[in-house]
């Protein structure tokens, strides 16, 4: 059917191809955009203080990292398993993007692609420029992450480990800073189903968007991204780089490390699959 789900998506994603306007490294997305606006300097200086005034963690210096392709659960599960994440200070790029759009559009910046209609007769949504401002997002993200851990706070880093440079990034940055407890929760999940899973909550974004229940919409996630988090072993890379933060520990560089992978089955169930912890 024209304008189906799996039309409109397909149109998102030949958008976000290399030189298409929803590219992640296209010359107007943000990152590039403002490059060299000091302007800009302070208005993500005062993302980073929006962002920071949210919660009050504690300051314990306890980790908690999560790891595994997008869509497969990792917030869901930190719930399920962490019984004081207010004790936490949780740092979440899309929340930051949601800052970055919600300043596009009242910057008026990506107006002409705001108007462009797909398939199902509505204009592309607000979330879906989310890739016109994941560069400038995940430097702000760092940004905060720095300054967190240089506090002490108890910190929920939450990612998915696609990038093998990410977890020694992280661990440097955490052993620097005298942390003491350190815990990887990854979530195992088919790739058939990490498919479906992210373009379930996206399309169910947009739908509400559609019909003026949600301002933003949902977040499309081209596929390749979430092709990364799988290699054509039964593990994904998320999982084997989660794994990876034990060899790091035999530094002794953090007192306690421990890594913890679920499988998540099509029906949402979550099962741990191991444990393994340092010393």
């Amino acid at each position: 059917m024209a304008g189906s789900r799996a039309d409109v998506a397909a149109e998102l994603n030949a958008l976000s191809d290399k030189g298409q306007a929803l590219n992640t490294y296209a010359n107007h997305c943000t990152y590039t955009l403002y490059a060299s606006d000091s302007g800009r300097r302070h208005f993500r200086k005062s993302v980073v203080k929006k962002y920071l005034g949210i919660s009050s963690p504690q300051m314990g210096r306890f980790v908690i990292v999560t790891a595994g392709p997008p869509g497969s659960g990792k917030t869901t599960l930190l719930h399920a398993q962490v019984s004081k994440l207010t004790d936490y200070r949780i740092l979440d790029a899309d929340i930051v993007k949601d800052y970055l759009i919600e300043q596009a559009l009242s910057d008026g910046i990506y107006d002409h692609l705001l108007l462009q209609q797909l398939t199902d007769g509505h204009c592309i949504a607000p979330r879906e420029l989310a890739p016109l401002v994941h560069r400038e997002s995940t430097a702000l993200i760092d940004q905060m992450r720095q300054i967190c851990v240089g506090r002490g706070e108890n910190v929920v880093i939450e990612g998915t480990l696609t990038w093998s440079g990410q977890g020694p990034q992280i661990f440097g940055e955490l052993a620097a800073s005298k942390y003491t407890s350190v815990e990887v929760f990854g979530v195992e999940i088919d790739k058939a189903t990490a498919h479906e899973q992210a373009l379930s909550r996206w399309w169910g974004g947009r739908q509400r968007w559609a019909s003026k229940k949600d301002r933003l919409g949902g977040r499309f996630m081209p596929p390749g991204f979430i092709e990364l988090c799988y290699s054509g072993t039964a593990q994904s890379v998320c999982s084997a780089n989660a794994l990876n933060m034990i060899n790091l520990a035999q530094s002794g560089a953090i007192p306690s490390l421990r890594v913890m992978i679920f499988n998540r089955d099509p029906s949402g169930a979550m099962k741990q699959l191991s444990s393994t912890t340092y010393p």
